[in-house]
């Protein structure tokens, strides 16, 4: 039987115990949408509901290096071609090369927010909480492109709305030479973490052991800015010639890798052809060797409880890159929604 005053100390044990559990987080899912046009397919919008997703980040357009003048000018200009779902919050995108820095524009940063606005026209304001800027930014150019972001809040349409920029791994790993950026919060991109052009039996996409290497214990806890959380959702076919990088194929999928006649399977992740053929109307040529690198479930939800373990005072926004019907067949609605929730 047990001796009545020492039933107070085991309820305050409990009471501990229980105190010691984080609370839960509110957890927003959303998606990127990379193309360049919307269209309004039926397929897409009916994932974005079964999700559901709450927020719609859409690439608006690419500032590049003009090649005569090498000032930064804008390209991939997006096109609305159908109306954009009334379900979700939009967020605008912004993709800034890193060579612009090379010769910097004092201008940018106005005549970005000009066509931003121009683009935006025919969306609600108060849909549009958020701007996010996407640059991978070096040590080099880091001040130029930090003196860029500080320069947006003074614009029109930037003012009374959130400002966001994309975090690479490194970028969380190496934060002394790369600097915090000066936003409300960060996107810490969990993909395209590896030496894409680097020869090997690789997957450059997501590796939870090349996350693990990059956030170490309390790397993304400790961040300084709030992180929102992007996890990829695509695929790819990359060529080498002799070791070489000869680029992306993107008509070569697993099913037309596993034609044996034309392919032997050579790695994990690694096919060489196997005589000079036309796969999809490319060439290839004997010899060659083509690493097959995609998204599992399994890698996702790996990677998604490294970072989860990791937590901020902060519910985070999730967001799958990116809405395409091609590669959702790939994802059923559970698996995202079980990957999301993690962050719970």
């Amino acid at each position: 039987m047990m001796i009545p005053r020492y039933r107070w100390l085991i309820c305050l044990l409990f009471v501990f115990q229980y105190c010691k559990q984080p609370a839960p987080r509110q957890v927003t899912p959303a998606f990127y949408y990379w193309k360049q046009a919307w269209t309004g397919n039926g397929a897409e919008t009916r994932y974005l509901r079964q999700l559901p997703a709450k927020k719609l980040y859409i690439k608006m357009f690419d500032v590049v290096q003009e090649e005569v003048s090498r000032k930064p000018v804008p390209v991939a200009i997006f096109k609305q071609l159908a109306p954009l779902p009334d379900s979700v919050d939009i967020i605008p995108v912004i993709f800034l090369m890193n060579n612009i820095w090379e010769a910097p524009d004092t201008a940018l940063a106005a005549n970005a927010a000009r066509l931003l606005e121009q683009l935006c026209a025919g969306i609600p304001p108060q849909r549009i909480p958020e701007i996010q800027i996407d640059c991978d930014w070096t040590k080099t150019s880091r001040d130029q492109y930090f003196h860029f972001l500080q320069q947006l809040p003074q614009q029109p349409f930037f003012r009374q709305r959130k400002i966001s920029a994309t975090i690479r791994m490194h970028q969380v790993k190496f934060t002394t030479s790369s600097g915090i950026p000066p936003v409300d919060k960060g996107l810490l991109m969990c993909y395209n973490m590896g030496d894409l052009r680097k020869a090997g039996d690789h997957n450059s996409i997501l590796e939870p052991a090349t996350v693990q290497a990059y956030i170490g214990q309390q790397r993304v806890a400790e961040y300084p800015v709030p992180l929102d959380i992007a996890l990829p959702l695509f695929d790819w076919s990359v060529l080498f010639d002799k070791g070489r990088y000869e680029g992306i194929l993107r008509n070569a999928g697993t099913q037309e890798l596993s034609d044996t006649s034309l392919f032997a399977h050579s790695g994990k992740l690694l096919y060489t052809v196997r005589k000079d053929s036309l796969l999809n109307g490319y060439p290839l040529k004997k010899g060659q060797v083509i690493r097959r690198e995609t998204t599992t479930s399994q890698a996702l939800e790996a990677v998604a409880r490294l970072v989860a373990a990791q937590r901020q005072a902060y519910d985070p926004v999730v967001i799958f890159y990116h809405l395409d019907s091609v590669t959702l067949h790939n994802y059923p609605p559970d698996e995202l929604q079980k990957i999301y929730r993690l962050f719970n």
